[in-house]
């Protein structure tokens, strides 16, 4: 398939959705939270997780990436980054807005920049930074990419924190359930298509993960201290598999790095990671 390179500027929404506390706690739930998380799956006015700002961006950004012409079973998740402009409340009324922003030449592939803004019940809460890189639909002179998040763990000091977050073998059949249906994470034959021996988690599962541990670990577990998480995502995870989650506050205040780490391999699923934060 050809990518029509003209659709730099192309906009859709705004989305309209809604979404009660029921969704709220399911995509805890999807991101492994459970009975020391109650805050964050009990009714009826739960906490949510900021990168819940994902969820209602999903939609919106994969109709752009269809609308660019571009063959969705050579996709790969390059980056992303949430800032939270105010806190999801339990429940409301979601209008999603999404625009390509850019199309950059990676010669392997196309990376596709998508920017979505969500408002709920009117107001401005979530913005989101999408890199999506098409295989296959590169070489054709465009320009590079702006630079990419180099933010890097100290390696002259142990971790601030370590926590060990185990995953299912059907983890990626419950994250699902938020609307983010890509088949490379629930059919054996698409995912064989993109290379890939059976279905792979979500990067955003385990890039929700990271969050919610880093919010944990360093935020008293509180969204209104959430600013921004921005990872650049290495390597894919299976379901099943261990999560090493680890951080290292900087030294300018409120930011930390954080590294994603599959335990049965060693192997970085995510190196390069920023997590912002009220300090």
């Amino acid at each position: 398939m050809t990518l029509d390179r003209n659709c730099i500027g192309r906009t859709l929404g705004p989305r309209v959705t809604t979404y009660t506390w029921k969704d709220a706690a399911l995509y805890a739930i999807s991101l492994g939270a459970g009975c020391n998380d109650l805050p964050f799956v009990l009714d009826p006015s739960p906490r949510v997780l900021p990168t819940f700002g994902v969820i209602p961006a999903f939609e919106p950004v994969f109709d752009l990436l269809r609308s660019t012409g571009g063959d969705l079973v050579t996709l790969l998740h390059s980056s992303q980054r949430t800032q939270i402009v105010k806190p999801f409340p339990p429940s409301g009324t979601l209008e999603t807005t999404a625009t390509i922003t850019g199309i950059y030449d990676m010669k392997i592939g196309a990376a596709v920049v998508i920017d979505t803004v969500t408002a709920v019940d009117g107001e401005q809460t979530a913005l989101t930074t999408w890199t999506l890189l098409l295989r296959g639909e590169g070489g054709f002179g465009g320009e590079r990419p702006p630079a990419r998040l180099k933010v890097k763990a100290p390696d002259d000091r142990a971790a601030d924190f370590c926590v060990e977050v185990p995953t299912a073998q059907d983890a990626a059949l419950l994250y699902r359930l938020n609307g983010d249906i890509n088949p490379i994470h629930s059919h054996p034959e698409v995912a064989r298509a993109a290379g890939f021996d059976r279905p792979i988690l979500h990067g955003l599962c385990f890039y929700g993960i990271a969050g919610r541990v880093a919010l944990k670990a360093l935020a008293g577990d509180d969204p209104a201290r959430f600013r921004a998480l921005e990872c650049l995502f290495a390597k894919p995870v299976m379901p099943g598999d261990t999560l090493v989650v680890e951080g290292w506050t900087l030294d300018e205040p409120g930011k930390a790095a954080l590294t994603v780490t599959v335990k049965e391999t060693g192997v970085k699923a995510i190196a390069n990671c920023l997590f912002e934060y009220s300090a």
